[in-house]
């Protein structure tokens, strides 16, 4: 049972080979190439980051800087007496005040609006309502100032930021202007930027090749009446669903610059600015899918060229382990039918060609030492032929004699010519000089064998012989090559048994082998002795001396007269349990005495 699990579990070589490969060179080369993309990836990934990083705190610092700049202005508008004078009341009539206005004031507000890019428009919401109305610059106050910018203290700036779009936004600066000694508000001052004011910042400081999505993150403030975090699209073309917004907003609480997320849209990258002046969080949010859109070519170009490497690298190792199993595979068929045959290949200098070298050469010296051996084996089958013969005859001769006194001393029967007669036979048989002889002969033998040792026996032995296909019985084979064991079944099996024993002999086929079976329902062999016999048989251990005392002699006889002329593919087989009985089936080829035949 374990020889047979073992054989199952026997690797060809081709199979083996293709293990290695993937083992050694397939797997490998995957794993090495995941590990040296994700390397990549991951460098990547952290160098856009850092980029993104640096970006972001260049944006919020140009951002603060121009605020600075923006706010500036009002501090050069609340110095110049000349507006100072005019929104006190200095000037009474309106006259007075138009001339101040286009002679002093006009080329101030041009200057700011004409040399800033960012500002769209600087107004002044006057609080006298004597002083005449300038234009666009100078006004009334109406209701579309906020009630933040109306509420603030002396010092206090309030930035307003106002969304047309869902995309545009616009800033605005609130800062009230005061007279000479601070003493009186005498105007609001709105600086108004464009809506291209955050964008054209974006734009400066873009990472090149990659989109940028920024938004805007307001704290929620009671005083504006937002009791909620709002997240706003300045310029970005990335669509954020309600929980992806939330999410945002958990990480905007967090109060780090750079950040991780998990979104409907895959892993997001988010960098931050605060900018404390608009109680707002400047942000960046890019999926890190979109930062390889470009490398994607480069990747796919060089997986192509792994597996390409990878296919012709496959073709040439499987060309090369079909070459060598082929060459493997014909000369084990060759060994296989011709054992004894040189074989023959082209000529090469490679391993195989050195075992074929090294095989012919073995087949040489095995033809030498056949010649000699032959001569030898067929001297000692010739005198263990003689020996078997020599103590065949005086065992039988005095059996049946034996045989004869006993019937006669007991009464005048037929049986007793019978027996004579049959006993004549055998001495007759026995004494040919014919070293074969047909089948028919030796199952003649047999019948006059036994019937000698029925009138001995009596009712104790009883006998079927059996021919299925009359043809079997002109099969050549030796003399004396049933009669042993026949002999063992009654002496050692039938014998040994109480009451009644059969013995039944069989001649049949089976394919191309004839086949002799004997049979009897005897003693029986031990499990042990029958493992021997076995053992012996197949030629692994010699019979001891114990052995060839109970019939072993015979059977080993019988089995290498066999195999000497019908070849080794032929011989005895044997069945036996103990008590049941043993079966012995000799084999022979139906057709030629052949040296070699199929393996049974």
């Amino acid at each position: 049972m374990n020889r047979l699990k073992l054989r199952k579990l026997r690797i060809g070589i081709v199979k083996k080979m293709i293990i290695g490969y993937v083992v050694i060179i397939l797997l490998p080369t995957i794993c090495i190439g995941l590990l040296y993309y994700k390397q990549i990836h991951n460098n990547a990934l952290k160098d856009f980051a850092n980029n993104r990083e640096y970006f972001i705190q260049q944006f919020g610092s140009s951002l603060t800087m121009n605020m600075n700049q923006i706010e500036m202005i009002h501090d050069i508008f609340q110095t110049n007496k000349v507006l100072s004078g005019l929104l006190s009341g200095k000037y009474k009539t309106e006259s007075e005040q138009v001339n101040v206005y286009l002679k002093e004031l006009v080329p101030l507000f041009s200057f700011y609006k004409s040399n800033s890019f960012y500002i769209d428009q600087i107004r002044i919401y006057k609080s006298d309502p004597n002083v005449r109305n300038m234009g666009t610059s100078i006004v009334d106050s109406d209701g579309s100032i906020p009630s933040r910018a109306t509420g603030l203290k002396v010092g206090e700036g309030y930035w307003l930021q106002e969304m047309s779009t869902p995309s545009a936004l616009q800033m605005i600066y609130y800062k009230k202007l005061y007279n000479e000694d601070f003493s009186r508000a005498i105007g609001l001052m709105e600086i108004r930027l464009k809506y291209t004011f955050l964008s054209s910042m974006f734009h400066s400081s873009d990472v090149k090749g990659t989109p940028l999505h920024y938004y805007m993150a307001e704290d929620s403030n009671p005083r504006k009446g937002i009791t909620h975090t709002e997240i706003v699209a300045l310029s970005a073309k990335l669509p954020l669903s309600s929980p992806d917004k939330i999410r945002i907003y958990s990480a905007v609480q967090k109060s780090k610059s750079l950040q991780y997320m998990d979104s409907e849209l895959g892993l997001l990258m988010m960098n931050s600015f605060y900018v404390p002046r608009l109680s707002s969080t400047i942000l960046t949010v890019t999926p890190t899918s979109e930062l390889f859109q470009k490398t994607q070519n480069s990747v796919q170009f060089y997986l192509l060229m792994i597996s390409a490497l990878l296919l012709i690298l496959s073709c040439a190792y499987f060309f090369t382990v079909s070459t060598v199993v082929q060459r493997i595979v014909k000369l084990g068929k060759h060994m296989r039918g011709n054992l004894l045959a040189k074989y023959k290949e082209e000529q090469d200098s490679d391993e195989i060609a050195f075992l074929v070298s090294s095989y012919n050469k073995m087949i040489d010296r095995n033809d030498e030492l056949m010649s000699k051996v032959d001569i030898s084996q067929l001297r000692q089958k010739e005198a263990a032929y003689l020996a078997l013969q020599a103590q065949i005859n005086p065992h039988f001769i005095y059996n049946g004699l034996e045989a004869i006194r006993m019937a006669a001393e007991e009464s005048d029967s037929p049986d007793v010519a019978k027996m004579i007669y049959a006993l004549g036979q055998s001495i007759r048989y026995s004494l040919s000089k014919s070293q074969y002889v047909v089948l028919r002969d030796e199952l003649s033998h047999i019948r006059s064998y036994l019937q000698i040792y029925k009138v001995r026996m009596e009712e104790r032995l009883q006998y079927e012989i059996e021919v299925e296909d009359e043809s079997l019985l002109r099969i050549a084979c030796p003399r004396f090559i049933i009669q042993p064991l026949v002999e063992n079944a009654i002496v050692h099996g039938i014998s040994k048994k109480r009451g009644t024993g059969t013995l039944r002999i069989r001649l049949y086929s089976e394919g191309p082998l004839a086949l002799v079976r004997i049979q009897d329902d005897g003693a029986g062999i031990t499990p042990e002795r029958l493992e021997m016999l076995r053992q012996k048989l197949d030629g692994i251990v010699s019979m001891p001396e114990p052995e060839q005392e109970q019939g072993g002699i015979g059977v080993m006889n019988v089995h290498e007269r066999m195999i000497s002329h019908f070849g080794p593919a032929y011989g005895l087989t044997i069945a036996s349990e103990p008590g049941e009985g043993t079966t012995i089936t000799l084999s022979m080829p139906k057709e030629g005495n052949a040296v070699e035949a199929p393996h049974r």
